[in-house]
């Protein structure tokens, strides 16, 4: 059980200069790219960059979520926080880039919780 990595959700309605930007802050090129849920979505070191694809009301729940938590085993994640947390937003399900869910935790923080594909 292990949190690989936290990731930072910047969201918004600007998408390509939005990336060009943490492109140069870090130096860094987009790793991953995917679109589900009515959104995209761009990995520049350690942000997510996510812009609606074409409703902006797709970006309601990735605007809430705080830090996205890289896990190496979402089974073991869900069976502590489904009962330690305030509110499931999301329960498990499968998007593009791999599994997860997204809680209410009770310290009030939103967290996505995810395992990506292999």
């Amino acid at each position: 059980m292990e949190i690989i990595k936290v990731l930072l959700p910047i969201v918004t309605d600007d998408f390509e200069n939005t990336v060009d930007f943490y492109k140069k802050i870090t130096g860094k090129n987009v790793s991953l790219a995917a679109a589900h849920d009515g959104y995209q979505l761009n990995l520049v070191d350690h942000f997510v960059i996510l812009g609606a694809l074409n409703e902006p009301e797709a970006l309601k729940i990735p605007s809430l979520v705080n830090a996205i938590f890289i896990v190496d085993n979402l089974d073991v994640y869900w069976e502590i926080v489904e009962k330690e947390s305030k509110r499931i937003i999301i329960p498990v399900n499968r998007v593009s880039t791999g599994v997860r869910f997204i809680v209410e935790q009770n310290d009030g923080k939103i967290i996505e919780y995810l395992q990506l594909n292999e």
